[in-house]
């Protein structure tokens, strides 16, 4: 099953997802930075942002002197994406691809990225092990991937319970932190 058409109908409005999305640009562009000079060094400043989506992150590295290539399954968020680049005057190069077959030379970047919720969307462990294998393809040696994925769940207050529910077939939520 393709998530490609629910993407394509969500890039007008994916901005919507965050209170303020142009903070969030900045913010996550700053915390990407942070971690890729901490993991990868000053000099790592190639980045294949492969689920660019409308460019969240993306933005953010470009505005950051980073060179980024953005790649995504839906054709028109990478649209979006590179409007968005342009009114800001940043260069963007977007391709339309499933991360699981990236059309990009092999150990030709010195970061691959796939943020927010992208890696879930694959159905199968073997889907997900693929797409961090091609990630990892085009890594240069010593290079890496940065994964990170965002809990969309209803907030509970005692985050410790939070983090060892298991999964709802077994336990359910009765109460913020209480299970039953």
């Amino acid at each position: 099953m393709s998530v490609q058409p629910f993407y394509d109908e969500l890039a007008p409005l994916y901005h919507l997802v965050y209170e303020n999305w142009e903070a969030n640009v900045a913010r996550q562009g700053k915390a990407l930075a942070s971690l890729i000079g901490e993991h990868w060094g000053a000099g790592a400043r190639t980045v294949l942002d492969a689920a660019v989506g409308i460019g969240t992150q993306a933005l953010g590295l470009l505005a950051l002197g980073f060179r980024v290539t953005g790649s995504d399954l839906s054709h028109a968020a990478v649209n979006r994406a590179q409007r968005e680049a342009a009114t800001r005057h940043l260069p963007l190069t977007c391709l339309v691809a499933d991360f699981r077959a990236l059309p990009v030379r092999a150990a030709s970047v010195d970061v691959v990225i796939v943020c927010d919720n992208s890696l879930p969307h694959l159905e199968t462990p073997r889907d997900i092990e693929t797409a961090l294998g091609e990630c990892f393809r085009c890594a240069r040696p010593g290079g890496g991937c940065l994964v990170s994925m965002r809990d969309y769940g209803s907030p509970v207050d005692d985050h410790r319970k939070a983090r060892n529910l298991r999964p709802a077939s077994t336990e359910r939520l009765r109460g913020p932190g209480e299970l039953r």
